[in-house]
């Protein structure tokens, strides 16, 4: 069955395909490489930061999705827990509450008609992940996580082939082990490997 954000998830895999290209690195792992007239497009070079490159790409990306979707549904830049109020104000009074959610975090994209959320991580997917999964829990609005990560570069001090990204998340049990915890707060939270070339 086709789930009503498909449409948005569909162009966010589209939109990567013009991103990155399959490399091999001499470890003989396959990685998403940064295009280089996708870097030329955000004005950067293969030595720019990655920071830089991950910032750019994103901002693109929501900029697209905006133009696709409407902002009626899309709210990129989405605020952690904006709009919500409080729980348990009926069984307990709260003295000076105020929410200031510009000091929190932010989804990268949320879709506000089906309670999804999509992290678009292009560097440590591993460590967001925790951030993302947080992020999730924090917001009532978020009924499905998209964490999208890719295959990067990855360098091992032992030189083994090691994981990185998308592999590296998919493949961890404790991973498996929070996706599961976070049912238990009715989030369902989906891996998504933003460029699949890489996994063939």
């Amino acid at each position: 069955m086709r789930r009503p954000e498909q449409d948005i998830l569909d162009e966010i895999i589209n939109f990567f395909s013009e991103v990155f290209d399959v490399k091999v690195n001499n470890r003989g792992s396959k990685y998403a490489h940064y295009k280089k007239k996708w870097l030329k497009k955000l004005a950067l070079t293969e030595n720019s930061q990655e920071e830089a490159k991950a910032n750019r790409t994103t901002k693109k990306l929501q900029e697209k999705l905006v133009e696709e979707f409407g902002t009626r549904r899309i709210k990129p830049e989405a605020k952690v827990a904006e709009g919500m109020t409080l729980r348990f104000d009926s069984l307990e009074k709260v003295k000076n509450f105020e929410l200031d959610t510009s000091k929190l975090m932010a989804f990268d994209i949320l879709d506000v008609e089906t309670g999804s959320a999509f992290e678009i991580s292009l560097s440590d997917a591993f460590a967001e992940f925790f951030k993302d999964v947080l992020k999730g829990l924090l917001d009532s609005r978020v009924k499905r996580l998209y964490i999208c990560m890719r295959n990067h570069n990855y360098n091992t001090s032992k030189g083994g082939i090691g994981k990185s990204g998308y592999i590296k998340v998919s493949t961890s049990n404790m991973i498996q082990q929070y996706i599961n915890l976070a049912r238990l707060y009715k989030i369902e939270i989906v891996l998504v490997d933003l460029f699949p070339e890489c996994n063939k």
